[in-house]
């Protein structure tokens, strides 16, 4: 805790303080306390699409990535041994990979000459090959896979506490699987989902080169914003602005997600 604090806690003061102070170009800063940039985070309709961009993104993304996980976090439970070396090694590539390095890789597989493209005329899905690059799908897609192992290891740790007995008892009983799975599964993982759900708004919050390189040109996103303010405007307290708004959000988020995923059932 006391490296955390003086490592980030300092940082983030510098940043907060920084947010305060004025800007006239082309200068980076000057040394004052005014809140006008906080202000324009509020009235300035270019921030406001951006923030209303980054949360469609972070959400759309963050529910598609924890079913997903879900799926395969529920087969990695129940299935044998090999299906679940095969699958963890297949959530773990994603985080051996740098992010630049996983852009270049749809790069290649989204174009209309891409793999994707050849692979969908050659089945005979479609008759002229498509291009999904820079479109808002990328964009999901992008997303999608940059936080998926986080929601997934978050749940897998959630399954692999509980007892496989209670879905047998739950059987037993003449419980249907859909019945089982809502009044037995479901209660027992809830705790789960929102942590991996609230991880990976968090995560897709705050990736910003993903949807900047897949997605179209008018799909600006905070971190977009903030990259241009610092380095393209050298606007540096706008930029420090939008970044604390963005800390202080994720804080209410992760409290929010505390206060709803309670305690875990069975435990005082």
């Amino acid at each position: 805790m006391a490296i955390v604090i003086l490592v980030f806690g300092r940082t983030m003061f510098s940043v907060i303080r920084m947010s305060f102070n004025d800007w006239v170009p082309p200068k980076f800063y000057i040394d004052g306390f005014v809140a006008t940039h906080y202000a324009h985070l509020v009235t300035d309709p270019v921030i406001r699409e951006a923030v209303w961009n980054t949360f469609v993104l972070s959400v759309v993304a963050s529910v598609a990535s924890v079913v997903l996980a879900y799926v395969l976090a529920l087969i990695v439970w129940l299935k044998p041994a090999k299906w679940r070396l095969a699958i963890i090694g297949m959530m773990l590539c994603p985080l051996l990979i740098s992010e630049i390095s996983i852009i270049f890789g749809w790069w290649l597989f989204l174009p209309r000459n891409g793999l994707l493209s050849y692979a969908l005329v050659s089945t005979g899905l479609l008759h002229e090959k498509i291009s999904l690059l820079y479109t808002e799908g990328a964009a999901f897609i992008g997303l999608i896979y940059v936080i998926l192992p986080f929601s997934f290891f978050i749940l897998l740790s959630v399954m692999d506490r509980q007892d496989k007995q209670l879905l047998e008892a739950s059987s037993d009983l003449g419980a249907s699987p859909l019945i089982t799975f809502r009044e037995v599964l479901l209660p027992l993982t809830w705790r789960g989902i929102v942590l991996a759900l609230s991880q990976a708004f968090i995560w897709a919050m705050g990736i910003y080169a993903t949807p900047s390189a897949l997605g179209p040109d008018t799909l600006w996103t905070v971190g977009q914003l903030i990259q241009e303010q610092m380095i393209g405007r050298s606007n540096w307290p706008m930029a420090s602005a939008m970044a604390v708004a963005m800390v202080f959000a994720v804080l209410l988020l992760m409290i929010g997600a505390r206060l709803l995923g309670g305690k875990e059932p069975g435990r005082g």
